[in-house]
């Protein structure tokens, strides 16, 4: 049965989170890092992913997620007002 595995936090709420990461499914990961202010999203599955810059509101991470609403629309989640 697939579920969430693990949950790592490095850091706390007062000090800075420097990473998070969580082990879910068979194979599948998603890691956050903050690497000298400049924030990090890895998501793949065993032994490969993608890593992206999520440090800026409009930023590559953003452009990632609208490329991957157009062509998956079918997957897409949108928060309606």
């Amino acid at each position: 049965m697939a579920k969430i595995r693990a949950v790592v936090v490095e850091g706390d709420r007062s000090s800075g989170y420097r990473r998070v990461q969580v082990l879910f499914g068979t194979n599948s990961f998603i890691e956050i890092t903050d690497d000298a202010g400049q924030v990090n999203l890895l998501i793949g599955a065993h032994d490969r992913g993608v890593k992206v810059d999520g440090s800026e509101a409009h930023g590559p991470l953003a452009q990632l997620i609208q490329e991957i609403i157009e062509r998956h629309p079918d997957k897409a989640w949108i928060e309606s007002d």
